[in-house]
């Protein structure tokens, strides 16, 4: 597979041979579209081309004199606005009906309202269109030279400007020598292609190896049929042994899993065995010396561990892989016998009954004691309280660590490191739990916070 990747990023930097040239000749010889001459645009007045000619010329007219020639339009009669010369003239013509002779026209183009003045001329009489379409903005004559009333006025800009090379509503314009021709995308893409091109629309600010006024020509792959075989080949065998992947991993998953059933589904027959051995050292227990008492009390509470234990992977491992549903008691209850386990002494703020997943909660609190008296320095000390719908357990003793990030902390002691280990599965049990695992200090400080809305009063 790395070869073939390879081959896929060679074949991306292939390039043909991108020729302006050879695209300028097969143009030149394709019959086009439309086609103008320049000489017809440049008899033109500019203002019939700018596309701002369009609108109101706010910079020459107060907004208040607009406004009062826009409001008087069609009413013709006294007190006549305060106008320009020129705008006073046309409007009294239209209202009079005068005729203005061509010459008029030809000496004012543009109205103060935006247009030409011979294209608000026409809509009081259409009957002057033939003598006046010379007068008309590019725009008010779409059909006219080629069409190129219809540009954008970004391109339109771009004509005014002397660019030679336009791309419009996928249409190209290219002006060769005297005249503008215009080509449908059917004409013009089977050219540029041959040419080893691709042309696009240039942005300004847009990085470009070929720039033509306002259009980025780029080359073309060789032979993008195969290019295009090989770019889908690589993408289905990557996807393919991603998919490989995946499948191999689900598997060994399920393995585990089972496996890890099997265990489980094992281990309860010899618990159960030992519990029994318990219940009948029970029933004798005053008989036993002081010695053997002690050892039944360590291997009863060893016994209801493993069978903690067992409940709580046989939920674990269930199809839906959940945790264990938690179990309604006292707060001070579920501390006494930890610290009890410990010989540790703990601090509670206020007694509460909780709903608490018990096996794996007392799992991670026991990882954070046996670490504080293993690694860190007496005394070893537990403080307990409820706040917002959080249960904090923090766990602190007289040591110091070389980090107070568990991040760093981890990388430093390493998944070999007893402490590193237990923090490992104290972060992991507590995120599958909702809560998590914060560390302070010094003092060294590790608190679980677990979220414990359900609150039986």
């Amino acid at each position: 597979m790395p070869r073939l990747l390879a081959l896929f990023l060679i074949a991306l930097s292939l390039h043909a041979r991108a020729d302006v040239a050879a695209l300028q000749a097969a143009l030149r010889a394709e019959r086009p579209q439309a086609e103008t001459a320049v000489a017809a645009l440049q008899q033109l007045d500019a203002a019939l081309l700018r596309p701002d000619s369009l609108y109101p010329v706010l910079g020459q007219l107060p907004l208040a004199e607009l406004q009062a020639l826009y409001r008087h339009r069609g009413q013709c009669r006294a007190p006549w606005p305060a106008l320009p010369a020129d705008a006073l003239r046309f409007e009294r013509a239209l209202c009079d009906s005068a005729a203005l002779p061509p010459e008029w026209f030809a000496a004012h183009p543009i109205h103060p309202l935006g247009g030409s003045y011979a294209w608000h001329y026409l809509q009081r009489h259409p009957d002057a269109a033939s003598a006046l379409q010379p007068y008309l903005h590019a725009r008010e004559r779409p059909a006219a030279f080629a069409g190129i009333g219809g540009l954008s006025d970004d391109n339109l800009a771009a004509l005014l400007s002397g660019e030679r090379w336009l791309l419009d509503g996928g249409a190209l314009w290219w002006r060769d020598g005297a005249s503008w021709r215009r080509y449908g995308a059917a004409q013009w893409l089977p050219l540029a292609e041959a040419a080893g091109l691709v042309l696009s629309p240039l942005a300004d600010g847009d990085a470009c190896p070929q720039p033509l006024g306002r259009i980025c020509a780029r080359a073309l792959s060789p032979s993008p049929w195969w290019w295009r075989a090989l770019a889908g080949l690589s993408l289905s065998v990557l996807a393919g042994a991603l998919a490989y992947g995946w499948l191999q991993r689900r598997r060994l998953a399920r393995e585990r899993r089972f496996v890890l059933q099997m265990l489980t589904h094992e281990l309860r027959t010899p618990i159960a065995g030992l519990g029994n051995v318990v219940e009948d050292f029970r029933s004798g227990f005053d008989q036993l010396p002081p010695s053997a008492q002690q050892g039944f009390g360590r291997l009863a509470d060893g016994v209801l561990r493993l069978r903690q234990l067992a409940d709580a992977s046989r939920h674990y491992l269930a199809a839906d892989g959940r945790l264990e549903a938690p179990q309604p008691l006292p707060l001070s209850e579920w501390l006494d016998s930890v610290a009890e386990r410990h010989g540790a002494t703990y601090c509670l703020d206020q007694d509460r009954n909780l709903k608490l997943p018990v096996y794996w909660l007392g799992l991670c609190l026991d990882n954070l004691l046996r670490n504080a008296r293993q690694h860190g320095r007496p005394p070893v000390r537990i403080q307990a309280g409820w706040e917002k719908g959080l249960l904090l357990l923090a766990v602190s003793d007289g040591g110091a660590l070389p980090r107070y990030r568990l991040s760093l902390l981890r990388r430093e002691l390493g998944a070999s490191a007893g402490m590193g280990l237990g923090l490992a599965i104290v972060r992991r049990v507590m995120k599958r739990l909702g809560g998590r695992l914060v560390l302070e200090g010094p003092p060294t400080t590790f608190t679980l916070e677990l979220p414990c809305d359900d609150i039986v009063d």
